[in-house]
Protein backbone atom coordinates (compact mmCIF):
# COMPACT_ATOMS: atom_id res chain seq x y z
CA UNK A 1 0.00 0.00 0.00
CA UNK A 2 1.48 3.35 -0.85
CA UNK A 3 0.71 6.41 1.17
CA UNK A 4 0.04 10.07 0.87
CA UNK A 5 1.21 12.61 3.72
CA UNK A 6 -0.70 15.99 4.37
CA UNK A 7 -0.79 18.38 7.20
CA UNK A 8 -2.96 20.60 7.66
CA UNK A 9 -4.22 23.86 10.61
CA UNK A 10 -6.56 21.84 13.11
CA UNK A 11 -9.50 24.12 12.00
CA UNK A 12 -9.16 22.97 8.44
CA UNK A 13 -8.26 19.28 9.44
CA UNK A 14 -11.76 19.29 11.49
CA UNK A 15 -14.04 21.44 8.36
CA UNK A 16 -12.54 18.53 6.18
CA UNK A 17 -13.45 15.59 8.70
CA UNK A 18 -17.16 16.72 8.95
CA UNK A 19 -17.87 17.41 5.47
CA UNK A 20 -15.99 13.48 4.41
CA UNK A 21 -18.22 12.40 6.94
CA UNK A 22 -21.51 14.08 5.90
CA UNK A 23 -21.03 13.06 2.88
CA UNK A 24 -20.13 9.18 3.93
CA UNK A 25 -22.94 9.21 6.41
CA UNK A 26 -21.34 8.79 9.48
CA UNK A 27 -21.75 7.61 11.93
CA UNK A 28 -23.33 4.94 10.80
CA UNK A 29 -25.12 2.79 13.33
CA UNK A 30 -25.09 0.02 10.64
CA UNK A 31 -21.69 -0.77 10.27
CA UNK A 32 -20.70 1.12 13.50
CA UNK A 33 -18.76 3.11 11.69
CA UNK A 34 -18.38 6.43 13.45
CA UNK A 35 -15.42 8.59 11.45
CA UNK A 36 -13.82 8.80 8.46
CA UNK A 37 -10.80 9.93 9.64
CA UNK A 38 -9.05 9.66 13.27
CA UNK A 39 -10.04 12.46 15.90
CA UNK A 40 -7.63 15.15 15.58
CA UNK A 41 -6.27 14.26 18.91
CA UNK A 42 -5.31 10.98 18.04
CA UNK A 43 -2.71 12.59 15.27
CA UNK A 44 0.95 14.00 15.70
CA UNK A 45 0.42 17.94 16.05
CA UNK A 46 3.48 20.32 15.36
CA UNK A 47 3.91 23.55 17.53
CA UNK A 48 1.76 25.52 15.46
CA UNK A 49 -1.36 23.45 15.64
CA UNK A 50 -0.60 21.48 12.58
CA UNK A 51 -2.43 18.04 12.12
CA UNK A 52 -0.33 15.21 10.39
CA UNK A 53 -2.12 12.07 8.96
CA UNK A 54 -0.87 9.36 6.38
CA UNK A 55 -3.32 7.81 4.36
CA UNK A 56 -3.99 5.47 1.21
CA UNK A 57 -3.23 6.68 -1.95
CA UNK A 58 -6.40 5.44 -2.92
CA UNK A 59 -8.61 6.92 -0.64
CA UNK A 60 -6.51 10.48 -1.50
CA UNK A 61 -7.84 10.01 -5.60
CA UNK A 62 -11.48 9.27 -4.19
CA UNK A 63 -14.04 12.12 -5.51
CA UNK A 64 -14.29 14.57 -2.27
CA UNK A 65 -11.29 13.64 -0.64
CA UNK A 66 -9.31 14.98 -4.19
CA UNK A 67 -11.43 18.05 -4.19
CA UNK A 68 -9.99 18.87 -0.54
CA UNK A 69 -6.34 18.31 -1.01
CA UNK A 70 -6.59 20.24 -4.45
CA UNK A 71 -8.62 23.46 -2.76
CA UNK A 72 -5.08 24.23 -1.46
CA UNK A 73 -6.22 24.19 2.21
CA UNK A 74 -4.30 21.06 2.88
CA UNK A 75 -0.78 20.52 2.18
CA UNK A 76 0.98 17.80 0.85
CA UNK A 77 4.27 16.89 2.31
CA UNK A 78 6.74 14.07 1.80
CA UNK A 79 7.40 10.99 3.73
CA UNK A 80 10.09 12.76 5.50
CA UNK A 81 8.27 15.25 7.03
CA UNK A 82 5.76 13.31 8.32
CA UNK A 83 8.08 10.86 9.93
CA UNK A 84 9.77 13.73 11.52
CA UNK A 85 6.85 14.36 13.75
CA UNK A 86 7.73 11.01 16.00
CA UNK A 87 10.36 10.98 18.47
CA UNK A 88 11.21 7.32 17.14
CA UNK A 89 9.34 5.49 14.07
CA UNK A 90 7.24 2.99 14.99
CA UNK A 91 9.02 -0.55 14.47
CA UNK A 92 12.59 1.30 14.09
CA UNK A 93 15.20 0.50 16.97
Amino acid sequence: MTLRYFCAPLAVYQAACQQLDAAYGYPNAETKTQRTLPLAEELPQDVHGRVYLAIASKYAEFDLPSQIIASGSVEEIDSGAYWQMFPQRPGVW
